[in-house]
């Protein structure tokens, strides 16, 4: 009985110490501008808990809202910016318990449909596109301005 429960205690030690993401990701600070407007910058962090230096590259993509039917959803676009630079970046290096802030910026073209969601999903992955980090999701309402009174 006592092996059994040291191999159970063993297992649960093991899944929460290699289960977990060795990077991850939260929203420091979210847009102030009203839904209507066309681009909302987001501030995010990303933080390396591993033991080791570990290299990625930020996914940010749309992703189908879920409880949404896919008739009320639009694609925006996303893109990645330095906080220093304000420069779009690809792939970034963090030493362990380093972090690097970063800005999305998620913009809407002329022709989007208005009274539609879209979903954003934010994730860091390596270069096989494996997944590094929890995933941070970002719902957006395109709202007719002319409701905007």
């Amino acid at each position: 009985m006592k092996l059994l429960t040291t191999v159970i205690l063993c297992l649960f030690a093991t899944i929460n110490i290699y289960g977990q993401s060795p990077l991850s990701i939260k929203i420091k600070e979210g847009s102030d501008k009203p839904n209507y407007e066309k681009v909302h910058t987001y501030l995010l962090e990303i933080t390396n808990s591993s033991k080791r230096s570990i290299r990625f590259v930020i996914d940010s993509k749309n992703i189908k809202c879920q409880n949404l039917k896919e008739e009320n959803q639009v694609k925006l676009v996303q893109k990645n910016l330095s906080k220093t630079s304000k420069a779009q970046f690809s792939e970034h290096m963090l030493k362990t318990n380093e972090s690097f802030e970063f800005y999305l910026k998620i913009s809407r073209p002329d022709n989007t449909t208005i009274n539609k969601w879209n979903c954003t999903e934010i994730k860091a992955v390596d270069e096989n596109g494996n997944t590094l980090s929890n995933s941070v999701i970002i719902t957006t309402l395109i709202p007719d301005p002319k409701d905007n009174n």
